[in-house]
């Protein structure tokens, strides 16, 4: 890699619960955030944590929830004075959740990008002020300034680009350029976006504009068909059947069963093509598309942001070796590490 422009590693974690409202905060969210942080830690290596702050602003309504929302809380604003950061993230179906018989009723509202404007504003600026009002109580000069709309649903992202806009973000992170969701209640087609690393938006987060926020996207890339199928198998024989250790729940979406069983046969059609997934793929899987995003930009840019993805509810024990592993790769060939 000499001779290009530094890469810098971020390692963007989706901080949350599932999207239905299952799963413990403990063990979905808490303690699999502290297996990263530990591991990274140890390789200097700061954690994004994009905090999902509809469904604990609604825990911290609730008596029954709100240890929930203050352990979060202190776990946020620990990662932060530790040299962590934490961003938005955003799933509009908890805006209106309700608690009932120990669990979540979420709403049927998973996409952001179907919200009018001065809804999509309400939520965003919400979220934002719950984050801020959280981490400053003990890091007084951290900003909310980066964004990720849940479930990569932020299509059609004019509203809440405009939202971004307003509320000062200077970054969006959502797009994985050639992915593409067909369900109707979580629908996101990235499959034609510029042949950049970054790019300027204000409006359609899939073109560029010459000035706005800037779109900085979780990196892609390809592998086998057969390789992609064997790490994910491989993944599903750890921790809880691929979820973090005691994290029960599942991924069953608005659409309901029709809709899963959907969203399977598009995994399948799209075998071979992965995120930078450090909750689910192996190192040298990792290390694979890493080089791949590098040969394909790293000459075109005063700077090369590459963006890895994890979900604190899929970080298992395999998880934990693949990382180190991959951020030890990462050191070795003289990778930033950075928020």
């Amino acid at each position: 890699m000499q001779g290009r422009n530094h890469p810098h590693l971020i390692l963007s974690v989706d901080y949350e619960v599932f999207g239905n409202g299952l799963g413990s905060v403990k063990s979905c969210v808490l303690d699999p955030a502290d297996q990263m942080m530990h591991i990274c830690e140890n390789h200097a290596a700061p954690l994004t944590f994009f905090v999902e702050a509809l469904e604990f602003i609604v825990m911290e309504g609730i008596e029954e929830t709100r240890s929930h929302e203050r352990s979060v809380v202190e776990q946020l604003q620990g990662a932060v004075l530790r040299g962590h950061d934490a961003q938005l993230h955003l799933h509009p179906q908890f805006e209106e959740a309700k608690w009932e018989k120990g669990r979540w009723k979420t709403s049927s509202q998973w996409r952001i990008g179907d919200l009018e404007c001065d809804a999509c504003f309400k939520v965003i600026q919400a979220g934002k002020q719950w984050l801020e009002g959280k981490i400053q109580e003990t890091t007084k000069e951290y900003r909310c300034l980066v964004f990720r709309a849940g479930g990569w649903c932020i299509q059609p992202s004019e509203n809440v680009v405009q939202a971004l806009l307003k509320l000062g973000f200077l970054v969006d992170s959502t797009i994985a350029p050639g992915f593409r969701n067909a369900a109707r209640g979580e629908w996101s087609d990235f499959r034609s976006v510029p042949e950049k690393a970054f790019w300027h938006i204000n409006g359609d987060v899939c073109l560029e504009t010459p000035s706005g926020p800037w779109e900085v996207p979780i990196v892609t890339g390809r592998i086998s068909p057969l390789r992609h199928l064997h790490a994910l198998r491989a993944n599903r024989f750890s921790g809880d059947g691929g979820l973090a250790c005691g994290c029960v729940g599942s991924y069953l979406g608005p659409d309901g069963g029709r809709g899963r069983l959907r969203g399977q046969v598009e995994k399948l059609m799209r075998l071979g093509h992965v995120m930078l997934d450090f909750s689910t793929m192996a190192s040298e899987v990792l290390i694979d598309v890493t080089r791949q995003w590098i040969d394909r930009y790293g000459d075109k840019s005063q700077a090369l942001p590459l963006v890895a993805i994890a979900h604190t509810k899929n970080f298992t024990p395999a998880s934990e070796q693949h990382l180190a592993d991959y951020l030890a790769w990462a050191q070795d060939q003289g990778i930033q590490l950075s928020t």
